[in-house]
């Protein structure tokens, strides 16, 4: 259950990244063309989201952070690469992130998954009893999100490899993603996004209070789309934005 807690709103558009501490995309835009990706050889922009590695005109431009939690992402096998923000986290944070394609599984001992279901704790509750119980120090050593369409989530979120590990999930936060997600409420967030806040919550319990944006890189490439596609599209025709309309401006 959530705790009745205030939401997080999202702030309008122009001042959604205001608070963050990320890097100028600008040199994105001054990318031209399509190269090869050298391991799978599929013409890539910016990246190869197969194979998790930056394009020539990327290489070393890319920042590169380190979370405080190691995490595996389970990405649904009919995921559309292309499309996912999952493929963030191996780009910006290789040393933190890792993605496994569904039947693979990672290890799930000392693992816990962060994944919106009725059962979940609130992320907020769990790192709070977590710090009482076991004397300030966290106890997992791997936290695991599932990258899918929310009807791709069942067989995941109910294999037996994964349906007794302690669920967790993020309340109150709403989502910036532009993709318009059918039926769901606007607190479930893109992969990256979730991957992000959970860090934080971790972060605040566990590490300090005082957080100065040591990861908020991991948002660069999602900043960088999420602007983009407000250039390209028209904000208030994005179907995305319908419940939001303060993003629409």
């Amino acid at each position: 259950m959530c705790s009745p807690k205030a939401r997080v709103h999202a702030q309008d558009a122009n001042t959604a990244f205001k608070d963050y501490r990320i890097d100028s995309s600008d040199f994105l835009d001054t990318i031209e063309g399509r190269t090869k990706c050298s391991v799978c050889n599929r013409s890539r922009k910016f990246f190869c989201y197969t194979c998790f590695i930056a394009m020539p005109p990327l290489e070393k431009r890319l920042p590169q952070v380190r979370l405080p939690l190691n995490v595996t992402i389970i990405k649904h096998p009919q995921e559309i690469d292309g499309k996912s923000t999952a493929t963030h986290g191996p780009l910006l944070a290789p040393e933190s992130v890792d993605i496994c394609t569904y039947p693979t599984l990672p290890d799930t001992t000392k693992s816990i998954l962060v994944f919106p279901s009725e059962d979940a704790e609130d992320a907020v509750d769990f790192m709070n009893r977590l710090k009482v119980e076991h004397d300030g120090n966290f106890p997992y050593e791997r936290v695991i999100f599932i990258d899918s369409t929310w009807n791709q989530t069942h067989k995941i979120s109910h294999d037996p490899r994964l349906i007794h590990i302690p669920r967790v999930k993020l309340c109150g936060i709403e989502s910036l993603f532009w993709r318009y997600q059918r039926g769901n409420p606007t607190t479930h967030l893109a992969t990256i996004e979730a991957v992000y806040h959970f860090s934080l919550i971790y972060y605040r319990a566990f590490v300090s209070q005082e957080y100065e944006g040591d990861f908020d890189n991991l948002l660069f490439l999602f900043r960088y789309m999420f602007n983009k596609i407000r250039q390209l599209y028209d904000p208030k025709l994005l179907r995305a934005y319908a419940t939001r309309p303060h993003l629409t401006e």
